[in-house]
């Protein structure tokens, strides 16, 4: 049975939240003041404790410096409880290394979402952590691939976040896999069974445009606005439980964000059009390529052209699993292999657009070469579907306006692949979403 620790110095508190984590099957120790704690944890060694944030001897935050620095199981989940609860008192108990906050009076579901996450002693064994150990070795972290210093520091990262409750800020630079490291982050937490919802914020705010993005965020009521025949839940609501991921959340709008912090501030949100509070229970794990100050965990992932030999082993793995589907599909009985050349090329290579530039290539050369992938250039070696790119040639007469130069020669490259705009945008040096925008702006002139 796992057990608990509750340090409140008021008595009607203290009895309530014991009889709560009581019926949630824990077994329950109790002290008024942190003497009485630190005398209680020459004990036992507790699986949570819920201390007060003020109690009659000093701040609740002063216990943790006498909680065990290595209990089994891992890192002891602490959730402090306070009636004026503040950015900065919340901040300051991050910082310190607590779980998660909970406010006065405490909300009785939000309490036992917290308690079911709590990790039992069997959910931690030695056998996993060796197997995990050696996956690393083997350049596996979850979703993740690599095995270069710069990624084994991620991982360690990780793995000292993850179980937390802490909000998560991921940097990189474009293509370095920010969503990917959510994800693993996501499921190797304790929310691992509940929802992991997404939201890309670039492009319009990220907001479909039938909804305001508030809409999108915090959900609706009916009649709150036209075209709201019924409510609907906003993303806060469908990752109650889980893991909401923000991608770009600097691009966001600035009132988007303050209502975000509000929320996370104060465990609730209010549905547009609503007029009662609903309460939050998601983690947030944000990504952002700018410079951002946001108080939160930080991870920052490495650019690919600083990872040593990883461009080698992650074309390898993107190559078996070609050769897998392909295997799967009957379209293929031989397993293509990567030439000593290809590995030159991808461990030269400075890859600008990291691990997504990577993959792309890797991919292109697969489909267009042979038994074996000689260069990451295959696909362009002349021709593309058959068609002859250097016959392709676009006059500009001297004066033209550049937008027209540009326009003419988006529309041959589109022309000489056969229209695929993901292999246009290659070779136009762009990404697929500034070709989809440009080609956007062109409609409507």
């Amino acid at each position: 049975m796992p057990h608990a620790l509750i340090v409140e110095d008021d008595p009607n508190s203290l009895s309530g939240l014991s009889a709560i984590l009581a019926a949630d099957g824990f077994s329950v120790d109790t002290a008024t003041t942190i003497a009485e704690a630190r005398a209680a944890l020459t004990r036992f060694i507790p699986d949570v404790v819920l201390v007060d944030l003020n109690l009659p001897d000093g701040s609740g935050l002063d216990l943790l410096q006498h909680l065990p620095a290595h209990p089994p199981g891992g890192a002891l989940p602490v959730i402090v409880m306070t009636g004026s609860a503040t950015v900065e008192s919340a901040i300051e108990g991050f910082r310190h290394g607590i779980w998660d906050y909970l406010l006065k009076p405490v909300n009785i579901p939000r309490l036992r979402s917290l308690l079911a996450r709590i990790p039992r002693p069997y959910e931690l064994t030695e056998e996993v952590q060796t197997l995990r150990a050696s996956l690393r070795q083997l350049g596996r972290f979850g979703s993740m691939l690599g095995r270069s210093p710069a990624m084994q520091h991620v991982y360690d990262t990780i793995e000292h976040i993850a179980p937390t409750e802490a909000a998560v800020l991921i940097s990189g630079e474009a293509g370095t896999g920010k969503q990917v490291a959510a994800r693993t982050m996501h499921d190797m937490s304790r929310r691992r069974k509940g929802p992991f919802v997404t939201l890309d914020c670039r492009g319009a705010g990220g907001a479909p445009a039938l909804r305001s993005l508030d809409s999108v965020l915090f959900g609706h009521e009916r009649g709150a606005f036209s075209g709201a025949e019924q409510r609907e839940p906003g993303l806060f609501e469908q990752a109650s439980g889980g893991t909401l991921f923000i991608d770009e959340i600097a691009e966001l709008p600035r009132a988007q964000q303050e209502a975000l912090l509000r929320a996370l501030d104060s465990q609730t949100f209010m549905r547009v059009g609503g007029t009662s509070q609903v309460v939050t229970d998601f983690r947030l794990i944000a990504s952002t390529r700018k410079a951002l100050r946001l108080e939160a965990a930080a991870v920052t992932l490495p650019p690919l052209r600083e990872r040593g030999e990883d461009p080698a082993l992650i074309a390898q793995a993107i190559v078996d699993e070609l050769n897998h589907d392909a295997a799967a599909r009957g379209a293929s009985e031989i397993a293509k292999q990567i030439g000593p050349n290809f590995l030159r090329e991808c461990l030269s290579y400075e890859w600008p657009g990291n691990v997504r530039e990577l993959q792309d290539r890797v991919r292109r050369a697969y489909h267009a070469s042979g038994d074996v992938l000689e260069s990451l250039r295959a696909d362009e070696a002349g021709s593309v579907n058959g068609r002859d790119l250097n016959g392709s040639r676009v006059q500009v007469t001297v004066g033209t306006p550049l937008a027209d130069v540009e326009e003419m020669l988006i529309r041959a490259t589109l022309d000489a692949v056969g229209g695929t705009r993901h292999r246009a945008a290659s070779l136009l040096g762009i990404s697929p979403k500034t070709l989809y925008n440009k080609l956007q702006r062109m409609r409507l002139n």
